[in-house]
């Protein structure tokens, strides 16, 4: 008996040595269903996760940086868990690698990534930012100054980790123990998208050329389709690399109500969001290929060098050649 076990050290040994660890958020909050499923196929996949989100529902604060100014929570978290009056920051009471933090999704990675990490687990390195799966997708470059699981990304990216923003089209807001004996529904969304993710995780660091696992200054923005209950025809969708821009792209807008004397809110398309100046224009847009609706997710990769093309900056600099 003692021979096996001391045969088996070296294997388990070279298990932990190559164990990658993931930090884990989101916009929709720490007890959203969707990051809960993520975070325990993740970790049953053999990832060291730790999860560091929102305390509260934080969709569509884009890249806004905001911490709390205060110890205690002034608002209660998304499904009053916590409660309001509870610490600004902590972690489950059975689990210290599940933690909130009372700021924006960018503030809650970096809360992570600078003070949980090297606190309480010795500066493990991460190897992986991974966003989501959020509640509702973000789709074409209009979203990627509006959304919370985008700018969550890159802040990561802006700090040199590889970042991934994951979207799903499963729009309602769940609390995770509401589903807690449904961890083998395979027909929930969340449960789908979790799987999806973890393949999806496990290709790219099988795929990685170097530890950087993506290139410095890019991230993944991944949209998946309506699955399971919403559309019982999609149960593992393709995965298609895709572009940012192009047909469908929008952004947010407003239109004026005469009837009532408000605005509401809207959506718009224009040229500026459908064209294709970077990349691989010959890809299908991500916008377009989610309302083909055709069980395919779609992968999108960006950059933070928001520096304009060459002959873009050339036409400028001729214009203002009387000021240089």
């Amino acid at each position: 008996m003692f021979k096996q076990i001391f045969a088996l050290i070296p294997i388990i040994a070279a298990v932990l040595a190559n164990e990658k660890t993931i930090l884990l958020s989101n916009d929709d909050g720490w007890a959203a269903l969707n990051i809960r499923a993520a975070y325990r196929e993740l970790t049953n996949a053999g990832y060291n996760v730790i999860l560091s989100a929102p305390a509260r529902q934080r969709s569509g604060w884009s890249g806004k940086f905001q911490i709390p100014d205060s110890k205690t929570l002034k608002e209660a978290g998304e499904f009053n868990y916590p409660p309001k009056g509870s610490p600004s920051w902590g972690h489950e009471s059975d689990n210290n690698k599940i933690w909130y933090f009372d700021g924006t999704p960018g503030a809650a990675v970096a809360f992570g990534l600078e003070y949980v990490i090297p606190n309480y687990f010795n500066d493990t390195k991460v190897d992986l930012v991974v966003n989501g799966p959020n509640e509702g997708t973000n789709l074409g470059n209009g979203m990627y100054t509006i959304s919370g699981t985008i700018g969550a990304t890159y802040n990561a990216v802006y700090r040199n980790y590889p970042g991934i923003a994951i979207s799903g089209s499963n729009g309602n807001n769940s609390f995770f123990k509401d589903f807690e004996n449904d961890e083998n529904d395979t027909l929930l969304a969340a449960n789908i998208y979790a799987k999806k993710v973890v393949q999806f995780v496990d290709q790219l660091f099988k795929g990685a050329k170097d530890d950087s696992i993506l290139p410095i200054t890019t991230g993944l923005n991944i949209n998946f389709p309506s699955v399971g209950y919403d559309d019982e025809s999609c149960k593992d969708p393709e995965w298609v690399f895709t572009k940012f821009s192009g047909k469908d792209s929008t952004t947010s807008d407003l239109k004026y109500n005469k009837e009532s004397g408000l605005f509401e809110s809207s959506s718009i398309g224009s040229e500026a969001l459908y064209t294709c100046v970077f990349g691989n224009c010959s890809l299908e847009g991500e916008s377009q290929l989610l309302a083909d609706k055709n069980c395919k997710t779609s992968v999108s990769a960006f950059s933070v060098d928001y520096s304009a093309s060459k002959d873009q900056e050339e036409t400028i600099h001729g214009a203002l050649n009387g000021l240089f």
